[in-house]
């Protein structure tokens, strides 16, 4: 009895309601004298918790000529009835975890001393909130996003639909992937090889949201640059395994016009989509 009294407890209730609970669930129409004495606990506690139990629905109150006696409900109609409260519960607790953090974040280091402030952010090794960090630089852009991806990239719903937020602000998303046939991307957290055709479909999609697209053999280098000012590099290694990699991301906007200047030299050598299209159908 005591492992069960453990396991209600888990679940919220005190020791005290739990023993109540038990005695009642096993039960049949009991008074509150017969459910103290059985729960060996003191009958105003007894009271207290079965008017708690009673106003939550747990258990019926039924009126005798003689006394009150209660009564648990059916086993099947408790069970899905406290599910409900535990997911309704756990999903107001996120709201206002959500609500709270959302007014919190601007104080978030807001006192930090100066000389403390970089303007270069390393995040290195296994790190679960990198695919957030990048997410939140294509929130926070205005005007335009340059981005040079190899091997790997990321296709979330969530991504997908601040890309589309990011149009409707007029801003600019120029892209040049690798077009390899290795090229792998991450569709709703699931990585998934995709050959040229593949890759030229995608593309397509991207660009009827609004992407300009074009495409190398090779590309050197992971990196995206946001707003003329931020830049983002992601330093991959085929040998070097994921979790021991690096991303740095730099906030300088005399480093990013320099790496803009890359980009537009790789860009104005790359190939287009329909260049693709001619040289893999034409074969």
């Amino acid at each position: 009895m005591k492992d069960k009294i453990n396991r209600l407890e888990r679940l919220g209730f005190t020791n005290y309601e739990s023993k109540v609970f038990l005695t009642l669930y096993q039960g049949y129409r009991m008074s509150a004298a017969d459910i103290a004495k059985d729960s060996k606990i003191p009958r105003t506690s007894v009271y207290d918790i079965l008017k708690t139990f009673a106003r939550k629905g747990i258990c019926n109150e039924i009126e005798t000529p003689t006394k009150l006696v209660y009564e648990i409900i059916d086993t099947n109609v408790l069970e899905d009835k406290i599910q409900i409260d535990i997911e309704s519960e756990y999903k107001n607790k996120v709201r206002l975890l959500r609500d709270c953090f959302r007014d919190i974040k601007p104080l978030f280091k807001s006192k930090k001393p100066k000389e403390y402030v970089s303007d270069v952010e390393l995040i290195k090794g296994f790190n679960r909130h990198r695919e957030q960090k990048f997410l939140d630089l294509v929130k926070n852009s205005k005007s335009a996003i340059l981005l040079m991806n190899r091997l790997k990239g990321n296709v979330s719903s969530e991504l997908d639909e601040e890309s589309k937020k990011f149009f409707k602000r007029g801003g600019v998303f120029k892209s040049i992937y690798e077009s390899n046939s290795n090229f792998r991307i991450k569709i709703n957290n699931k990585w998934e090889n995709v050959t040229r055709e593949g890759l030229i479909k995608l593309c397509e999609t991207f660009i009827k949201q609004g992407e300009q697209i074009k495409l190398l053999d090779k590309v050197p280098q992971i990196m995206a640059v946001f707003d003329d000012s931020t830049v983002y590099f992601s330093l991959y290694d085929e040998n070097i395994p994921i979790e021991e990699t690096s991303d740095v991301i730099i906030k300088n906007k005399k480093f990013a016009a320099f790496i803009t200047g890359l980009f537009t030299s790789y860009w104005d050598s790359a190939d287009t989509i329909e260049t693709l299209k001619q040289q893999l159908y034409n074969k």
